[in-house]
């Protein structure tokens, strides 16, 4: 079967019920196709984005991983191993390469507007969040800065604690008015 129309967004690691969720196909099918690989998950089943994107091309239906989120999975991978794994290239890999050039400054920057709050004290998912939104905010004029910050929180939704989204969004709310608004 081809997999055709638009290819629909989906998160680095996604559960089975997640990903026939985000893309619309029934999850009984997801688990036969899973378990017809030896494979077998649950709906609850944690799925690298390999496999979630070759399960749903078997079964016709385009999906890719947002860039930001490869980006965050090898700046957590570099920060908690020491190492970034395989380059994700293309978009994600200019992300990760901006971030990792410039993270004493970007550091510094966020540091400077979160109250009672060290880079280092944070959770290595939420500063690498906001790592990625105060790069994008400072590089990718072409963005709109409500993007940036709404891609920036649903990273925090979707990987970090119920309390990151809206730090996230307070942070770089802030960090914006300087750096596009000044």
């Amino acid at each position: 079967m081809n997999a055709e129309g638009p290819a629909r967004i989906i998160p680095v690691r996604v559960s089975a019920s997640g990903l026939a969720e985000a893309t619309g196909l029934d999850l009984p099918r997801i688990l036969d196709v899973l378990r017809a690989r030896d494979h077998d998950a649950g709906p609850d089943e944690v799925l690298g984005a390999d496999l979630a994107i070759s399960v749903c091309a078997e079964l016709g239906k385009r999906v890719m991983v947002e860039p930001r989120d490869l980006a965050l999975e090898c700046l957590y991978e570099h920060e908690t191993r020491g190492e970034l794994g395989s380059d994700p290239g293309g978009r994600a890999g200019a992300i990760v390469d901006g971030v990792l050039s410039d993270v004493d400054e970007l550091d510094e920057m966020i540091e400077s507007v979160s109250e009672h709050w060290s880079v280092a004290r944070m959770p290595v998912v939420d500063r690498n969040v906001l790592r990625i939104g105060l790069h994008e905010l400072r590089s990718d004029r072409t963005t709109p800065t409500a993007v940036i910050i709404s891609e920036a929180v649903r990273l925090a939704q979707t990987y970090s604690t119920q309390k990151s989204p809206s730090f996230v969004n307070g942070v770089l709310a802030t960090l914006a008015k300087t750096i596009r608004d000044g």
